[in-house]
């Protein structure tokens, strides 16, 4: 249904799409779609227009999500008693409200998330034990509360408690995996899947479909916890079943993570051909344009961070085949990508792609292609963002710590530098056992075996063994 009270208020101001896009930050078909009712805005989006038109939600038309914003800042806005100090303060009194307070009949449960995640990257008063201490808190809910079981499906509470708390639960998890909480997550969001389901099969249409959407995102989780703890090949099956539910709960972003995911456990489990077919799919239903009809509008456009994810991962792919002019191009549109997309682009958590996954990616496909000083130039990056960018995992830097030595070992333009190589190595396999990343710890045995190939007589490089000791 057309919203006639927010074209009129762009009017009254006398802009055009393109100059109230501009002012929002938004490209123009977004605000035609939040016009015309085919979309909805997100929270941080519904504030801007209120303060751009210089009205409530209410007099814009848009009253649908008017309490779901309010419920996020009716703490902030109660008294300054003791009592409303300590819910000020409190971070996980702060996340459980927004859960408390979301109404029965809303099935948006990524906007939940959406709330959720606007609370955890504004907050400034907390310190890191308190965050993780609260995420953990959240993630047990639906366990702990609710009853939820890895092993059979329990319908203690209704569907809408189950998934709203669920959907609180897996945000949480994903926040943990990007930490040192990969354990953790893996076995809380297991408990969320028997239970999930049953939804799937037994409830009605709008919550099967949210079921559908919370499951497609337990398994994009499940996969990379997998492949770092536990085999390639379960991470192969989880990112499967992420595309299966994806397709059930009619998300295309969903299907092109998915496809984007089974790539990359693929690619881990050195089933190259494989990966390069999951990621040229992943572009194809990236690319695909979609056109709206009376009963269907057509989706969101998806975000520019998902086209530089998928564009990548597809480098990577492409330059291990062997195919260099059409790497170097899908590098380029991922940087292109990511470096252009909007400031306040909004990206559900679930999508796995920072700057520590690109410059991984940037240096993985510098690597096939034997281009092994760029390699290093990109990976090293990494170690510098690390400290200043809060969206670089752990594992991203493990990772590229393990790369970085395997291109500086590879590379011929000079003679290869062995204490650069030892300090690196050192500091990934040691950062590998405590994460207990069984990918990670398997790369650095093989990157040691690179190095008594290269340094066969030096003692320093035979006694990095008691290294290799499994946690």
């Amino acid at each position: 249904m057309e919203r006639a009270q927010l074209s009129a208020a762009r009017h009254r101001k006398h802009w055009s799409l393109e100059e109230a896009a501009a002012c929002l930050g938004v490209d123009k078909a977004t605000l035609q779609r939040w016009e015309k009712g085919k979309s909805t805005p997100q929270a941080v989006n519904l504030r801007k227009l209120c303060e751009m038109y210089e009205m409530t939600a209410w007099e814009l038309g848009l009253e649908e999500v008017h309490s779901v914003v309010t419920q996020n800042t009716t703490l902030a806005d109660q008294g300054d008693d003791a009592l409303a100090s300590f819910r000020r303060e409190d971070l996980t009194l702060r996340l459980l409200h927004i859960v408390w307070n979301w109404l029965p009949n809303n099935a948006r449960y990524q906007m939940l998330q959406s709330l959720i995640m606007l609370e955890l990257e504004d907050n400034s008063m907390n310190d890191e034990i308190s965050r993780r201490n609260a995420l953990r808190f959240l993630a047990l809910v639906p366990i702990d509360m609710l009853g939820l079981s890895q092993f059979s499906a329990v319908f203690k509470s209704s569907y809408e408690d189950i998934l709203k708390y669920c959907a609180a639960g897996i945000t949480a998890c994903w926040y943990l995996r990007k930490g040192k909480e990969l354990v953790f997550a893996d076995q809380a969001v297991s408990k969320y899947i028997p239970t999930l389901k049953a939804i799937v099969q037994a409830a009605p249409e709008r919550q099967r479909k949210a079921a559908a959407d919370l499951l497609a995102q337990c398994f994009l989780l499940k996969a990379p916890l997998a492949w770092n703890l536990t085999t390639t090949n379960g991470a192969i099956l989880y990112a499967q079943q992420a595309e299966a539910y994806g397709v059930i709960a009619g998300s295309r972003l969903l299907q092109v993570a998915a496809l984007r995911t089974t790539a990359a456990t693929f690619c881990y489990a050195n089933q190259w051909k494989q990966a390069l077919q999951a990621a040229e799919k992943a572009k194809y239903w990236l690319e695909l344009k979609e056109k709206s009809t009376p009963s269907q509008p057509a989706e969101e456009p998806i975000p520019q961070l998902v086209s530089s994810y998928v564009y990548a991962g597809l480098a990577t792919y492409r330059a291990y085949s062997g195919r260099k002019e059409d790497a170097l191009y899908a590098l380029k549109k991922a940087h292109k990508a990511f470096f252009e997309r909007p400031t306040n682009e909004q990206v559900p958590i679930w999508i796995d792609h920072n700057i520590g996954n690109l410059l991984i990616n940037d240096g993985e496909t510098c690597m096939h292609l034997g281009l092994y000083k760029e390699a290093i130039r990109s990976l090293e990056q990494i170690n510098t963002q690390y400290a200043q960018d809060i969206t670089i995992s752990l594992t991203g830097r493990v990772n590229s710590l393990i790369k970085q030595v395997m291109a500086e070992v590879s590379r011929d333009d000079k003679p290869r530098d062995l204490q650069w190589c030892m300090d690196r190595w050192m500091q990934g396999i040691n950062e590998a056992k405590a994460l207990q990343s069984q990918q990670h710890f398997n790369e650095a045995i093989q990157t040691y075996t690179a190095l008594r190939a290269a340094w066969p007589a030096e003692k320093r490089i035979k006694d990095l063994r008691e290294y290799i000791v499994h946690w």
